[in-house]
């Protein structure tokens, strides 16, 4: 089992049309955020290889038990939910930072974009591949799917355990006009024969490798 930063648990108050007025504030794991470091630069997130990350290349994003690879389930809704699958074919997920920056490092507690850099083939389903989070009614979930904007979909990438050097955690920061809300831990949620990208389940580690291209 791997390690968890300090954690309290306590509702995320979203107004508006962020969440629906009838249904309760979900209490959630919500993660602190480690203290801004005003000596440099956070630490980079280095990928199984040891090399840094950067951001506009291809990566893969696999949870480490068991070694899933992050997909989308066009079957279950539109716009999809990410989920991980058992799978050979790792859709390429790339980072943008939120902020303009001649830094081309992801690093660690930094606020990122992701997105699949695919083309969707479901004409029925033409959103965005960005990331965001968005209320399931049927499921009364609060999962990760794509169809998402720049401007207030950020997540970040913190270590899960200072122990395991690869190992990272998935974090969701949500943004309301200019309030930054403390940010939530991305966990795994098995539901309906899926394994969703979700604000509430089961504890996960990820770790992250480069896509080469063949050609």
């Amino acid at each position: 089992m791997f390690c968890y930063n300090v954690t309290i648990y306590l509702a995320l108050c979203l107004a508006n049309h962020h969440l629906p007025p009838r249904i309760p504030f979900p209490l959630l794991t919500i993660s602190f955020q480690r203290a801004i470091d005003a000596q440099g630069p956070k630490e980079a997130v280095v990928d199984s290889n040891d090399n840094e990350v950067l951001l506009g290349l291809d990566y893969y994003i696999a949870v480490t038990s068991p070694f899933d690879g992050m997909s989308l389930a066009m079957e279950a809704s539109c716009p999809p939910p990410v989920v991980h699958r058992n799978n050979l074919s790792l859709l390429p997920i790339k980072f943008s930072s939120v902020v303009d920056s001649n830094d081309n490092v992801v690093r660690e507690d930094t606020s990122l974009n992701l997105e699949f850099n695919v083309e969707l083939n479901n004409s029925d389903c033409n959103v965005p591949t960005i990331w965001k989070v968005e209320f399931n009614a049927s499921m009364q979930q609060w999962l990760v799917m794509i169809g998402g904007d720049r401007s207030h979909n950020r997540f970040q990438i913190a270590k899960a355990c200072p122990y395991r050097k690869y190992f990272y955690q998935l974090r969701y920061c949500p943004v309301l006009g200019s309030i930054q809300f403390p940010c939530v831990t991305v966990r795994s949620l098995f539901k309906n024969g899926l394994n969703y990208l979700a604000l509430n389940g089961d504890p996960i580690a990820i770790v992250l490798g480069q896509l080469v291209s063949s050609t």
